[in-house]
Formats: structure tokens, C-alpha cells, sequence
């Protein structure tokens, strides 16, 4: 494989070794025609190691792909961000309202598990909420894309995540593509 295409140290980069679906994210840092060494991230933008792969296993290397957008954005997020104390923005335990409020006021990102839908996973922006209903901007995990707005019934909710790391990044890289 030809590495001489891609820029040392500055390109993030898919290099795939296996099946369509696998793949390491990272920067090459050193190459030769037998093989690469590069700085591998994480699925949350965090450094993930030093990789070398003999290039006879690199079945192929994709560059400024959606994903990689994204990543890039994440990698951006961790030169910004230092680590915040943890802390409970609530005076007592809060209600399913409390969270949908909070979520909102705050545009905060949220995931949630249905029971009419215990397989699938929901993440998005709280559009609007009543007794009943939520009205959720989805957001693609792979994109930082919203791509539709579902309407969830309140009672079915049984889980829900905040302020959770994935969601945080999510929220960054959404609001820099939605510009």
C-alpha cells in the first residue's frame, strides 16, 4: 500500500485491517513501504496509543469521511476542555420533568430507552415536552446530524442519560456542523 498520499502527523485517518466495519481512527506518524506507526484516538476523541501495522494487513485507508469530521471535532473539543468537577445540578432527586426541563433549558443532549422501543437507543435535543408527550430532535451518532424528530410518550421513557461524556461531544461537534 502506498502511504506516500498522506500527511505525517497531520491527517486524520480510517485505516482499516480487516472487515469494512473495523477500523482505527489516528494520525500517521511515521511511515515506510512496509508499515505505519500512528497516534490512534478513541471512539471519544481521546488518545488511544501508539499502533504500527505492517501495511500487507491494511486492507484500506479512507481520509475526510463525515466520521473523520466529526473526530476531528472531538479531538478539537479535548484541547478545550479541561476536567470539570462533578457536581448535581439539582437541590433534591428530580423527576423525569425535572431532567426534560433541565435538558431543554440548558440544550442539553439527552439518550433515552423506551419500553415500547427497549431496543433502541434515542439521542437528541428536547424540543418540547408536556404530561404526556416529548417531542426529541434526533441526532445521528455517526454524523453529529439531526435527522428526524421523534415523539415519545413520557411514561415509556425508563432510562435517560445527561451530561454524559458521549452526549457532550455529540452536543460540540452538532453545533459546529449545524452552523
Amino acid at each position: 500500500m502506498n502511504f506516500d498520499t498522506y500527511k505525517i502527523k497531520d491527517e486524520l485517518l480510517e485505516i482499516y485491517s480487516g472487515s469494512e466495519e473495523t477500523f482505527c481512527v489516528g494520525k500517521i506518524l511515521s511511515k515506510n513501504r512496509d508499515s505505519i506507526l500512528f497516534r490512534s484516538y478513541d471512539a471519544q476523541g481521546k488518545n488511544d496509543g501508539l499502533h504500527f501495522i505492517k501495511s500487507s494487513h491494511i486492507s484500506e485507508i479512507k481520509s475526510n469521511t463525515q466520521y473523520l469530521r466529526k473526530m476531528q471535532l472531538y479531538l478539537a473539543y479535548w484541547r478545550e476542555q479541561e476536567d470539570a468537577p462533578l457536581t448535581n445540578p439539582f437541590k433534591k432527586h428530580p423527576a423525569l420533568s425535572g431532567l426534560l426541563a433541565y435538558a431543554m433549558e440548558n440544550k442539553k443532549i439527552i439518550t433515552v430507552f423506551c419500553s415500547s422501543k427497549p431496543d433502541e437507543l434515542l439521542t437528541g435535543y428536547v424540543e418540547t415536552y408536556d404530561n404526556k408527550k416529548i417531542k426529541l430532535n434526533c441526532v445521528d451518532m455517526e454524523t453529529a446530524c439531526i435527522y428526524e424528530t421523534a415523539t415519545l410518550l413520557k411514561e415509556d421513557i425508563f432510562y435517560l442519560e445527561v451530561d454524559s461524556l458521549d452526549n457532550e461531544l455529540l452536543k460540540y461537534a452538532n453545533e459546529k456542523i449545524e452552523r
